[in-house]
């Protein structure tokens, strides 16, 4: 097979420079104007087939057969005719060879296929066999002498989160009428619909999961400045020696890449599929330009397919494939805008802005952005960028700010803010816009996303620094709010005083306790009631020189305590943060018994910000949404509610195999709302890092970022499986019960509901305990919660003690 040389090996990238943050906003050169760019279409004329260079043939390529089941089906944006050009190879031609892999491609395809696939992600809002399933093929890899090189997406294209909500808008239809089944007692079409509308699933949920694996079993990844296509696009164009060969979607044959591009490996049969994009432009008999026009106009992750190739009126075969986009700009003189003026009546009423998009998507292509192998950012023809090139890549951010979110110490969404402009809310799994759910992320979350960018912004160029951000949200294209940062702004003066008074020794650490343990949430709160040590916490000259990556962590769960209120100027536990201290102290010996079960001190915190945000309680049941408490009196279906919430911010422990079992729309919607809050908690905790780094406070060369971002709180999310399982079990014990049938019910419980689980009553002991130390704190906040609130979680209290 005419594979890259060699590539067995990966080759270490230099370290991005740690220098100044301050760097222009622009993409390096500059030229015309992308409005005067009309003449865009002209480009059709520049590459003629001819000029390609020939290719070798793939001696040990087949003709396929065009039944390429392996493709995700849930994508939108995977053409069928493409699909059919596949061909085989054997995967010893892949061996002591180094693949390069978009990950986010990796991943849908655990997501689309069977046996890994979960149809019920989108009822549960997580997976309970990924992990196992993406070991095991990391171990096939490992058998079979090839190396996989994961490359993650960075922040997002220009049109990207424009679909990512069309995606999730269509989900949101196909999972309410799976609901609907579900709720007619039709369970096997309800797990089919279910199965088949899994779009509102962000695969980038995933990413923590996959990395972590990856550094423990010693593998390198990359996370693109942007998108990984164009990244893998620059590995195959360059013949890089980090690898011998690319996989990714189709997406990557919009870039100038050599010709193949692997698209499934089956280990199993010892075969593999890929795409040759000489050999399909040939069958199409077409100029490259044209051909990436016609891929474009199909619909990509970041422009929405045209219009026209809807209409089953003008193209009876629908799906549309790349041959019908082919045939229209045939008979439109080859031009993108021409076929635009031909259908105006249709983009009039269907997308009227699409030929600008459209444009966008070219030029985002045409000048797509990598780093390259010396670790510096570049953009691919760069001599040719017009003057408004930040429509269609974003500002440029400062290269350090590039090197955090490669190195694992910050995800994509605070660049992508800042570069873009634009604070996305995309589409939840439940599709309810409540109005608790709006009010939450258009007016209490958003304190929480303008700390975060006010903490960064200082470090940018002043350019970027006065750009508004706007807010978008799925549920209204009408909402507008923006989010202006200025430097005299009272809140950013005040966040950056604040988390500028924190700072600590190691040796002083170690003065007052003998085991901290760094980042557990639970050290750096009860530490701080230590008078002594609270009083060592605080600083007035320049912090510098932090090189310990555990203070790092201890030093930013400080700070984020600060800023939200736990904690006072005088660095001393706030009421809130007193609370917070009884419940994590009431649960220290649960965590310590159960050292296996990750996230239950994060898990405290989670809860008290949903308590401070009015949501961590009886309010705002939703009968409609079915799934709620059904026996007892109503102050016992309450209490059992307020406790099932409480658990839905822990995991059930589940065997790899799939979850069977009840469901719950009730309790989707509830952790629609934990989600959010804590998605906005780890952006200010990672603006919180990021800034430490921005403003030199830390030794900037050092290995341990991937350590830190993932030990900072709020990295994932939990799904609603503990909450229904603990809910169905208690909804049907009797205080009156006597002992025999108290213990019956119990021995039945977990075969008949929970089959899978792996332990079940020791989960079930946790979920209890959780909610105990919960309560514990609770208990403590006279004038901070109204007495009615805390009367609920007595009479929970009482409830629970009764049955468990």
């Amino acid at each position: 097979m005419a594979l890259s040389p060699t590539g067995s090996s990966l080759k270490s990238w230099s370290l991005l420079s740690a220098g100044s943050s301050v760097v222009s906003s622009d993409w390096l050169l500059i030229e015309d104007s992308l409005d005067s760019l009309d003449s865009l279409d002209s480009l059709d004329s520049l590459d003629s087939l001819d000029s390609l260079d020939s290719l070798d043939s793939l001696d040990s390529y087949d003709d396929l057969d065009s039944q390429d089941s392996h493709y995700s089906r849930d994508s939108s944006f995977e053409d069928h005719w493409i699909n059919d050009q596949v061909g085989t190879a054997s995967t010893s031609e892949l061996e002591d060879s180094t693949v390069a892999i978009d990950a986010s491609y990796y991943l849908q395809l655990f997501l689309a296929n069977a046996p890994y696939q979960e149809p019920l992600l989108p009822a549960l809002g997580g997976l309970t066999g990924i992990q196992s399933h993406i070991e095991s093929d990391l171990d096939s890899w490992a058998t079979n002498k090839t190396t996989p090189f994961f490359i993650f997406n960075g922040q997002s294209v220009v049109g990207s989160d424009e679909i990512a909500i069309q995606r999730g808008i269509r989900a949101i239809e196909g999972t309410d009428e799976a609901w609907s089944l579900y709720f007619q007692s039709q369970a096997n079409a309800a797990v089919s619909a279910f199965g088949t509308h899994k779009g509102a699933y962000l695969v980038q949920n995933l990413y923590p999961l996959l990395q972590s694996i990856l550094n423990r079993r010693g593998l390198y990844f990359k996370v693109a400045p942007v998108n990984a296509a164009a990244q893998l696009a620059y590995f195959s164009m360059i013949d890089s020696e980090q690898c011998s060969a690319v996989m990714g979607s189709q997406e990557l044959l919009l870039y100038p890449i050599q010709d193949l591009v692997i698209r499934y490996i089956d280990w199993e049969n010892a075969t593999f599929t890929g795409l040759q994009k000489k050999s399909i432009i040939k069958n199409l008999g077409v100029t490259e330009s044209m051909f990436i026009d016609a891929v474009l106009m199909i619909g990509t992750s970041f422009l929405p397919s045209f219009p026209p190739l809807k209409e089953a009126t003008l193209t009876p075969r629908q799906p549309s494939s790349v041959q019908d986009a082919v045939n229209l700009l045939r008979t439109s003189e080859k031009s993108v805008t021409n076929a635009c003026n031909s259908f105006n009546d249709i983009l009039s009423k269907k997308d009227p802005s699409w030929l600008q998009k459209y444009r966008r998507a070219r030029m985002s292509v045409d000048h797509f952005i990598f780093i390259d192998e010396t670790g510096e950012i570049k953009v691919y023809n760069h001599e040719t960028l017009t003057h408004d090139n930040w429509e269609y890549l974003g500002y440029r951010l400062p290269e350090e700010l590039y090197h955090y979110l490669d190195r694992g110490l910050i995800g994509a969404r605070l660049p992508s803010w800042i570069s873009h402009g634009q604070v996305v809310v995309f589409p939840t799994l439940d599709g309810v816009s409540s109005t608790e759910y709006r009010h939450l992320v258009t007016d209490q979350l958003m304190d929480l996303r303008q700390l975060a960018i006010f903490l960064v912004l200082p470090r940018m160029n002043r350019g970027i620094q006065f750009k508004p951000i706007n807010v978008r949200v799925w549920y209204d294209d009408k909402y507008s709010h923006k989010i202006e940062y200025r430097p005299q702004d009272p809140q950013a003066l005040k966040a950056i005083q604040q988390v500028h008074t924190w700072d600590v020794k190691k040796d002083t650490v170690n003065q007052h306790f003998s085991s901290p343990k760094y980042g557990s949430v639970l050290f750096e709160v009860m530490a701080l009631k230590n008078p002594d040590f609270a009083k060592s916490t605080i600083t007035k000259t320049k912090i510098k020189n932090i090189t310990s990556g555990d203070l790092v962590l201890s030093i930013t769960v400080w700070r984020y305590l600060h800023l939200r209120g736990y904690v006072n100027d005088s660095h001393q536990l706030t009421p809130w943060g007193e609370a917070l201290a009884k419940s994590l102290e009431a649960l220290e010996p649960t965590a310590r018994n159960h050292p296996t079960v990750p996230g239950l001190f994060e898990a405290i915190l989670l809860a008290y910000e949903l308590l401070r945000f009015g949501l961590l309680n009886t309010r705002n049941q939703h009968p409609e949404l079915n799934g709620l408490p059904m026996n007892g009196s109503d102050d016992d279906k309450a209490s059992l509610l307020l406790i099932s919430r409480c658990t839905i911010l822990l995991k059930l422990r589940h065997q790899a195999n799939g979850y069977t079992g009840p469901l719950s729309k009730n309790f989707l919607c509830f952790r629609s709302l934990s989600s959010s809050v804590r998605e906005s908690c780890r952006d200010l905790f990672e603006a919180i890092v990021a800034s430490l780094f921005l403003y030199a406070q830390a030794e900037r060369e050092r290995e341990d970022y991937l350590y830190i971002g993932q030990n900072l709180p709020f990295l994932t999310d939990t799904d609603v499986a503990l909450g229904i399982a603990v809910k169905t079990f208690l909804d049907d014990i009797h205080p009156n019960d006597s002992v025999e049938t108290k213990a019956a019910k119990k021995q039945d419980f977990p075969g008949k509901f929970v089959p899978y689980a792996t332990n079940f009553f020791e989960d079930l002991d946790i979920a209890c305990e959780f909610f105990n130390a919960l309560h514990t704190g609770v208990k403590t906040l006279t004038n901070e919660m109204p007495s009615a609130d805390r009367s609920v979680w007595d009479k929970a209290g009482v409830y629970l003690k009764l049955r468990h």
